[in-house]
């Protein structure tokens, strides 16, 4: 099963996604969400394993995404379906993995998690190919408490 956390606000999450050997994560580009280049570039810095995905919230940021490739290691990038004829028309030349309306390349499908026993359950019934998760703002500054994604890791046998 594939692991993708989304909206990375920090390192933080980065390091908690590399810890559950997550495949992905997404960093939000085109909304409030959005974190500074700078940001982006430290926490990618410190954290190694997943992929890079650029979540895309409208084609309008093509400019903005077209900077952040030549900059940083980007696998892939995460569209919606009306979005997604102009973004691969700008991006032709990039070898890009593609998540449109969760799905990656037009195949596997993504399911959306929250971190609970409920939905881990509903995960080992259905064995979907992949599972995406939310990341949350901090408590406090730089305090999270990571508990439910302990529990939903470990009742999934991940951690």
């Amino acid at each position: 099963m594939k692991i993708k956390f989304n909206n990375i606000r920090d390192l933080a999450d980065a390091r908690y996604a590399a810890a559950v050997m997550a495949d992905y994560i997404g960093f939000s580009i085109g909304d409030e969400n959005e974190l500074p280049t700078s940001t982006i570039q430290e926490i990618i810095g410190w954290c190694s394993g997943p992929e890079i995905i650029l979540e895309v919230k409208n084609a309008a940021a093509i400019e903005k995404v077209k900077a952040l490739l030549s900059i940083l290691p980007v696998n892939g990038l995460e569209v919606s379906a009306q979005d997604h004829p102009a973004m691969k028309e700008a991006f032709s030349e990039q070898n890009l993995l593609w998540i449109v309306d969760a799905k990656m390349n037009g195949e596997d499908e993504f399911v959306k998690a929250n971190p609970n026993a409920e939905a881990a359950e509903k995960i080992k019934e259905t064995e979907p190919w992949g599972i995406s998760m939310d990341c949350f703002e901090s408590v406090s500054t730089g305090i999270k408490d990571f508990s439910d994604w302990n529990d939903f890791f470990e009742a999934l046998e991940i951690l």
